[in-house]
């Protein structure tokens, strides 16, 4: 019979142990370099937008530098002065706590976009699954271990023709409701419900228009007027509609929409929304360097405003320099600011009507193949934002320019991010399926 090599075996163990302990050692120290490079990442981007800042100023000629007491307050940013609201850091009141989270409203498939009502009200979600969804989420703060999982089941669904990755509730149009929710769809149609609230329930049905509103590409974004029943809708194509939305007759399922203009931009809209008054529709074209302006009463008029400005002036020979793509854009609860969504691990805030950048946000990662959200806390004080990093939700203090708290709760990266001007809420979708409202810690 063979004989056991004893003292190979041996050997091979002492082999097997030492390699799974170098390993462990090897693993431990990817670990520390991986979290050095997303450091340096970090500090690569703020590097980078000195680099520019410094670059803008070495193209002035013959124009001396403005100088301020040492005594004035300036944000260090771009050299700027810090807007009133700017000026003390918050009062830490922001939703952190994930009090709901929804799961199956779109049965397995990820929602992919929310929406609050401007009351606070009802939820609206729109998914992979070709559904639109609309709940009173508010019911799954009852002390029962079921609440949740009944919200779910009471929620109306309206099937629609693709995936639904846009929504909109309308707004107040002067002081009377006009209860009708856009859904923008990835086949390029847009689809317009009428809903009904009251103690016992929501109702639903999808709402016929008189004229058919589709895109040949995807839609991007959809925006309802804060003063009047006017909605834009943004497609991939380059194209905005404008249209005058009536109320929505129920009993027919039906709804009259006048097409009241439709622009033709050079490339694919991102984002965009409504001045607070109602005036301009502001809206980021890919590939370009400047928000555009569009004077609703005016003819839509455009005005640009250059987002290579320090300052609040553009700088000669950099004016046309395309460095980052706005993803996302939302408006501050007063109407004062712009917070603004890059492909390039930064955000910004700017002044809505000079473009002036009040503050650059930096300490998550989000590139050309994520989702950059960002939305304002009921205050003003805080600015929310998703990083493709992982799942949570970086929470800025604006006046800082520091993230002050991650919210985590999701298990995969936040798909879309929805809070409210009304109430401290914040609603963020993922790709963990799931739905969370996070509130005011009790």
């Amino acid at each position: 019979p063979k004989q056991m090599d004893l003292l190979g075996d041996v050997g091979a163990a002492d082999q097997l142990t030492s390699a799974r302990a170098e390993n462990a050692v090897l693993t431990k120290k990817v670990k520390e370099l991986s979290q050095k490079v997303k450091a340096l990442a970090v500090e690569n981007q703020a590097l980078l937008a000195e680099v520019e800042m410094y670059r803008k100023e070495g193209a002035i000629v013959g124009t001396s530098k403005s100088t301020t007491s040492a005594g004035s307050n300036v944000d260090a940013t771009d050299g700027t002065e810090t807007p009133e609201e700017f000026l003390k850091s918050g009062n830490g009141v922001y939703p952190s706590d994930p009090a709901v989270t929804l799961e199956g409203l779109h049965s397995n498939s990820n929602p992919l976009c929310c929406v609050l009502h401007p009351d606070d009200t009802m939820l609206a979600t729109g998914g992979a699954d070709f559904f639109l969804s609309v709940c009173q989420w508010g019911g799954a703060l009852a002390p029962t271990p079921d609440a949740a999982s009944n919200v779910v089941k009471n929620a109306i669904r309206l099937r629609c023709s693709s995936p639904v990755i846009a929504l909109a509730f309308s707004q107040q149009s002067l002081g009377k409701e006009l209860p009708v929710i856009a859904a923008g769809c990835m086949d390029g149609s847009i689809v317009l419900a009428g809903y009904g609230n009251s103690v016992s329930g929501i109702s639903g049905i999808s709402l016929t228009p008189s004229n058919d509103i589709k895109f040949s590409k995807y839609v991007k974004d959809l925006a309802w007027s804060p003063i009047a029943p006017i909605l834009a809708a943004a497609s991939a194509e380059g194209t905005i509609l404008v249209m005058n939305v009536s109320q929505p007759d129920m009993e027919a399922g039906s709804v009259t929409v006048e097409m009241i203009q439709k622009l033709h931009l050079s490339g694919t809209v991102e984002s965009m929304c409504f001045s607070k008054d109602g005036q301009n529709l502001i809206c980021y074209t890919r590939d370009t360097p400047y928000l555009s302006f569009f004077d609703v009463e005016n003819g839509f008029e455009q005005t640009k405003i250059n987002l290579n400005k320090t300052g609040g002036s553009t700088v000669g020979g950099f004016e046309d320099h395309v460095s980052f793509a706005v993803m996302d854009i939302s408006l501050s609860p007063n109407g004062k600011f712009l917070a603004l969504a890059t492909d390039t691990s930064r955000n910004i805030v700017i002044d809505a009507k000079t473009g002036k950048q009040i503050r650059n946000l930096y300490g998550h990662t989000n590139d050309g193949f994520s989702n950059p959200k960002i939305a304002w806390s009921s205050s003003g004080q805080y600015i929310f934002g998703n990083t493709q990093e992982d799942g949570s939700v970086c929470v800025w203090d604006v006046a800082s320019a520091s993230i002050v708290k991650r919210l985590e709760g999701h298990t995969n990266p936040i798909r879309a991010l929805f809070a409210s001007h009304l109430t401290d809420t914040l609603v963020s979708t993922s790709f963990d399926k799931k739905v969370k409202i996070w509130l005011n810690p009790m």
